[in-house]
């Protein structure tokens, strides 16, 4: 199995994953903050997109999905490529708030066929070739977005066992 095929294979379990775990929340269910400093399940699901997003766009050259779908206004957020959520305080992670889970959804979605589009094309062969924005090789990148996005859905997971007061898994 090349690295393109075990980052799809990764990346297909967790948008699996994301539509189940997204699935019926309330605009309070997403906001919840399990506690005074934790992250809710909307900045998580945010976070792991902002990231895979910043990702992908570093290799296929291209502008984020986040600007050029202006998913920020969905978010009612700024337009910062830059952002997103490294480093965020309690106060910050407070103004991820989408109204709903289909603004999840969509933008995960729409980031996650580019990502899929991309590791297709023969380009992502080119696994020692260094990415312009974050320094690394294609195939470190690849990995990044692989487990990356595997700790922050079992996170999202952790917390909608929370939320339901319960342990989770979809059904």
């Amino acid at each position: 199995m090349k690295i393109n095929e075990y980052t799809e294979n990764a990346l297909q379990r967790v948008h699996d994953f994301m539509a189940l775990a997204f699935a019926d929340l309330t605009p309070e269910q997403l906001w919840y903050r399990p506690a005074v400093e934790a992250n809710s399940i909307a900045w998580v699901g945010w976070h792991l997109t902002r990231g895979l997003d910043r990702r992908v766009s570093d290799m296929d050259r291209g502008e984020q999905t986040w600007i050029e779908g202006r998913w920020y206004e969905k978010y009612g957020l700024p337009a910062n490529p830059k952002d997103y959520g490294m480093g965020h305080t309690s106060d910050q992670v407070d103004t991820v708030r989408p109204p709903g889970s289909d603004v999840i959804l969509g933008y995960y979605d729409a980031v996650f066929q580019r990502t899929l589009k991309f590791l297709a094309t023969p380009e992502a062969d080119n696994h020692d070739r260094v990415l312009d924005d974050s320094g690394n090789t294609l195939a470190e990148e690849m990995v990044g977005m692989a487990t990356g996005n595997l700790q922050h859905i079992g996170q999202v997971g952790y917390i909608r066992g929370l939320i339901e007061g319960r342990r989770w898994f979809p059904r």
